[in-house]
């Protein structure tokens, strides 16, 4: 044989399977994060086929994803592209495809598998509110009688009546259609596709082979046995974890100081808010590039500068960071396989940057292409400041899953020695406090603590910013007192108890927190909760005895707090010689979906219902849109911190399961 051309021969087909691989590797990888689910809600759910968490069974066949604009070549595969009329221009088809008519040799187990769950399988996560029967319906794209068949199962399962479903009518168009093929009637039976999930929670949805070449754009469940999808069907919604990455990594340095999206604006900026806005992103199909501009409010200093961005499988988008119209630095995030995807590889860090409170923070950003046709859409999470030299271990950090989980028990209730006070405000444009001081206050009585309360406050924050008019303002204040009054008065305890409006009684207040403080003891110390601005703090501690500080110690989780006063640094409050105990920021797992605290909206006691209505009146406040979708209580996690033990094992970072089993264990009995 002729050496060279053996050689070549050699290198065409190393060359030929690096293309495969890289395709492969392309078109077949997951391009949603393994923690995004599909939820059911009012008896449906609909998902993309191409929004699957992993395959499985792919040795002989695999799916792979076409999009408009892009198509794999494994093999045979006759059809044209058929992205461009797809649900989100994209769909998932089993190649190669060597059973294209009826001429071709079926080989079972190779292009053809009646047996399911044998042959490429696509998962899908699914959580299920309302268990029941679920008809399937499935959109596919078929040509001819050898394409248009597929099986589904339900964790690994596969029962009888998620076996052949099959096409025969609407060829060469996307079809949706519900159907069982039999021995009897070859074209299916309608009704006959369905799963039966006799239980609530996440479930693993499957669909395998019958057919290669069966091309699969979506699919929904319906409990509703006489629906029928039409045109592209409903709209897929993406269930994103929480906490978010963004919150996760903030918090992995105790004292990170952090502007997420939400605090920058969006109006006439460019940008939209994507992901449940946990991003801002742009639309590439009405600009190209966008600009948003807030303030650093935070304490004077020297800091490393985290970057959070988004990797994209679309491109590389550019983002300028600049602080007061000077450029900081430039970063474009590298492409990954995923639609998106966030970590290290997506972030970067700038050192030693010296920032006055009140400068300008600006990003700007520019889409990125990586074929011209398709852009990514320059997605971003926020900045976080660090302490200097912790910027990289925050870039870098590693994610200790826990934080996310939702399997806690009931909290153990351990309060360290002394009693507690809580200064919040409620009256700045961030309404949280409404959540927070309702759930603060149900807790202490849920714990038997309430004779604890030594002292409590709120609409602390002294000085009026513009973002809120006079009129919000006087709202704010009312509802704060409301609040505090209503769910002490409903849940009982409290009788003693005088809750002041720190604006409006600010002598009164400051002469209620001095009494508490100048009690305080080695054996009785004060615990004083920081839900606020800490200005009332500080006067306080200068009109009380300064023998009696360091029985004192203030708790804090939320640097936003400490650098917001209006006559009091966090520093002079230190000064004071009181002890800081600082915890991570608690909106990490107390700022969450709305469906999140269902078990309180739904429930049949009123003082729960009350707590659950406090905190939806701040989500639909109209002052500020950063509460949209969100219930907040994250003040709260202050309370429940030192409700469980504080510095001796308190929960550093509680969730709302926690305080779900603290309150009805309480109601249960009472």
């Amino acid at each position: 044989m002729n050496t060279k051309l053996l050689v070549f021969g050699m290198i065409a087909l190393i060359l030929f399977g690096l293309k495969s691989n890289a395709q492969e590797t392309k078109f077949t990888a997951p391009i949603i994060d393994k923690n995004n689910v599909f939820e059911e809600k009012n008896g449906q759910v609909a998902i993309e086929a191409e929004y699957f968490y992993k395959q499985s069974k792919s040795e002989m066949r695999q799916w792979y994803r076409t999009t408009r604009h892009e198509t794999p070549e494994i093999g045979r595969d006759e059809d044209e592209n058929h992205g461009s009329s797809a649900s989100n221009h994209t769909y998932m088809e089993i190649l190669p495809d060597t059973r294209v008519t009826h001429a071709d040799s079926l080989i079972r187990g190779e292009n053809f598998s009646n047996e399911p769950g044998k042959m490429a399988m696509l998962h899908y996560k699914v959580k299920i509110n309302d268990p029941g029967r679920y008809y399937v319906w499935v959109r596919a794209f078929s040509t001819g009688g050898e394409d248009n068949g597929i099986h589904v199962g339900l964790n690994g399962k596969w029962p009888g009546h998620g076996q052949r479903m099959q096409w025969c009518d609407g060829k060469n168009e996307w079809t949706w259609a519900s159907k069982q093929r039999t021995k009897e009637i070859h074209c299916g039976v309608p009704h006959e596709i369905y799963l039966d999930i006799v239980e609530s929670g996440i479930h693993d949805i499957q669909f395998s082979m019958r057919e290669d070449g069966f091309e699969f754009d979506k699919f929904v469940l319906t409990k509703d046995k006489n629906y029928v999808p039409k045109d592209n069907g409903p709209r897929v919604v993406i269930n994103w974890p929480e906490p978010s990455y963004f919150q996760r990594i903030g918090t992995s340095v105790v004292e990170n100081k952090t502007l997420p999206v939400d605090d920058f604006p969006v109006e006439g900026t460019g940008f939209y808010r994507d992901a449940g806005r946990r991003w801002l992103a742009i639309n590439p199909n009405k600009q190209k590039e966008a600009k948003t501009t807030t303030t650093f409010n935070f304490k004077s200093g020297v800091y490393d500068v985290v970057f959070v961005g988004v990797g994209e499988n679309d491109g590389q988008s550019n983002f300028t960071v600049a602080i007061n119209d000077t450029e900081l630095g430039s970063f474009s995030p590298e492409t990954t396989l995923k639609m998106f995807d966030e970590g290290s590889n997506f972030n970067e860090v700038w050192n030693n940057v010296e920032l006055k409170k009140g400068d300008h923070i600006t990003v700007t950003a520019k889409i990125g292409s990586a074929d011209g046709k398709e852009w990514a859409r320059a997605r971003w999470a926020g900045l976080i400041f660090t302490p200097v030299g912790k910027g990289e271990a925050v870039k870098n950090a590693v994610l200790d899953d826990t934080s996310m989980s939702d399997t806690t028990g009931m909290p153990s209730i351990n309060p360290p020695a002394g009693r507690i006070a809580i200064v919040a405000d409620g009256n700045s444009p961030d309404p949280d406090d409404l959540g927070g001081t309702a759930v603060s206050i149900s807790l202490l009585r849920a714990t038997g603590l309430e004779d604890r309360l030594a002292h409590y406050s709120h609409s602390c924050d002294l000085e009026r910013v513009e973002r809120i008019s006079e009129r919000a303002e006087k709202e704010r204040h009312a509802l704060m007192q409301t609040a505090c009054d209503v769910t002490a008065r409903r849940w009982g305890g409290f009788d003693d108890l005088t809750f002041f409006d720190a604006k409006w009684q600010q002598d009164e207040t400051v002469k209620d927190l001095v009494k508490a403080i100048n009690a305080s003891t080695a054996e009785d110390p004060l615990w004083i909760v920081e839900a606020g601005e800490p200005d009332i703090i500080g006067l306080a501690l200068d009109a009380s005895k300064k023998a009696k500080h360091k029985y004192v110690k203030v708790v804090t989780h939320h640097p936003a707090n400490d650098d917001a006063g209006d006559f009091y640094t966090w520093q002079q409050i230190l000064d004071f010689g009181v002890e800081e105990v600082r915890i991570p920021d608690q909106n990490v797992n107390l700022k969450v979906s709305l469906e999140k605290w269902d078990w309180a909206k739904n429930h049949s006691d009123s003082r729960i219902q009350w707590v659950w209505l406090l905190g939806k009146i701040a989500e639909v406040d109209d002052v500020v849109t950063f509460q949209k979708g969100k219930w907040d209580c994250s003040d709260a996690g202050m309370v429940l911190y030192w409700i469980t033990g504080a510095t001796n094992g308190g929960l550093k970072l509680g969730t709302v399961l926690d305080v779900k089993h603290l309150l009805l264990n309480y109601v249960g009995k009472n």
